[in-house]
């Protein structure tokens, strides 16, 4: 497996676990979201070894090359469309997400004001080329994650974990989940999505055995926030806070260094994987909508950067203005029914991809 693909897996589990899965899984912990866990391990699985396995037949070509050899225009654009927007919101409501949670404590700046500086660094980030972004992935995922596991480790071992509280989780362990649980779970395995783009210069194929890494890499942060909210808070405590893993977190002191809670480093960490993932979604979704377009336009260089700036800042407008419109409360509703339609999405690409991948095959016998 190539190193590349791996970092992608990673960051988007690992991201998305931090700003939004604890939060909502834990609302539901009462209701099915272990099992839930289970079941979206197994759906996410499934997705990413047909896409990758799909990927295989088409080397060095991304969904719009893709879409281009079998599909017509109108069917092929409306597509690319729908799929560039579904990929460039799941981006923006991440930045929205981690907007809304740094405010709780850095309560003298405005929340707008920490999503448009966040937006116009993810903008920039986003219009770089893939390689680029895919070496600024690696460089951020080697400073963070040694400090992310500093942070966990020092929230495990904290006097203040209460792990009676953890082992009676055990009773609702084989509760059925709601649908819309089972598809925020999923979400954490929904990496694969920026391999239709990055196909192009990396080869996407995942050798069976390291299957088992990625399904252990992108649960093991997800179960170890969920230990740690429900041990420091317990089990019915936890549901009174609205970003509980962070609340546990600014609880543990660290004594070492420049900083004195475990909270600051962990703020570091979430902000640059923020960054580093919003620009990898967004730019995924902006290639998508280039293949929209001929081949000339694509080969403007100025043209191409003057349309991603166009819908970055479109994009930003709305995100501003829709979370401004709302409160958090209302927010985390909406994203949840949002997520069940990103899981639809996913599937429809996946079978897509699995479908030419099967006419490609069949076409070379």
């Amino acid at each position: 497996m190539n190193r590349y693909v791996f970092y992608v897996l990673w960051c988007d589990g690992i991201t998305i676990t931090g700003l939004l899965l604890y939060t909502l899984l834990l609302n539901e912990r009462f209701n099915g979201s272990m099992l839930a866990i289970v079941i979206s391990a197994v759906s996410g699985m499934i997705f990413l070894v047909t896409m990758t396995k799909s990927l295989g037949y088409f080397p060095r070509k991304g969904l719009p090359e893709i879409f281009r050899m079998f599909l017509p225009a109108g069917a092929r654009i409306s597509l690319l469309i729908f799929f560039s927007i579904m990929t460039i919101t799941k981006g923006c409501i991440m930045i929205g997400y981690a907007s809304s949670f740094f405010n709780l404590y850095l309560t003298d700046v405005n929340t707008i004001t920490i999503m448009v500086f966040i937006f116009l660094a993810v903008s920039w980030g986003a219009t770089r080329s893939s390689k680029t972004i895919l070496s600024t992935l690696e460089i951020v995922l080697f400073i963070c994650i040694p400090l992310m596991y500093y942070a966990f480790t020092k929230a495990i071992f904290s006097q203040g974990i209460e792990w009676n509280s953890i082992k009676a989780m055990a009773d609702y362990a084989f509760i059925w989940p709601k649908w819309g649980t089972i598809t925020a779970a999923n979400s954490v395995f929904s990496g694969f999505v920026g391999l239709i783009v990055f196909n192009r210069v990396v080869p996407s194929k995942i050798k069976w055995k390291f299957t088992p890494i990625v399904l252990i890499v992108n649960l093991h942060i997800l179960v170890t926030g969920l230990i740690i909210s429900i041990g420091i808070h317990g089990t019915y405590g936890v549901g009174n806070y609205i970003a509980p893993t962070y609340s546990a977190l600014d609880s543990i002191g660290m004594m070492s260094g420049l900083f004195s809670r475990t909270i600051m480093p962990y703020f570091l960490i979430v902000l640059f994987l923020l960054l580093v993932y919003a620009s990898v979604t967004i730019h995924v979704g902006l290639e998508l909508l280039k293949g929209c377009f001929s081949m000339k336009f694509q080969n403007n260089l100025r043209k191409e950067q003057l349309l991603s700036w166009a819908i970055c800042c479109l994009f930003t407008i709305v995100t501003v203005i829709y979370f401004s419109s709302f409160n958090l409360k209302q927010i985390i509703y909406h994203t949840v029914n949002w997520l069940e339609l990103r899981f639809y999405t996913e599937f429809l690409m996946v079978a897509l991809v699995a479908l030419f991948a099967v006419l490609k095959r069949r076409r070379k016998v």
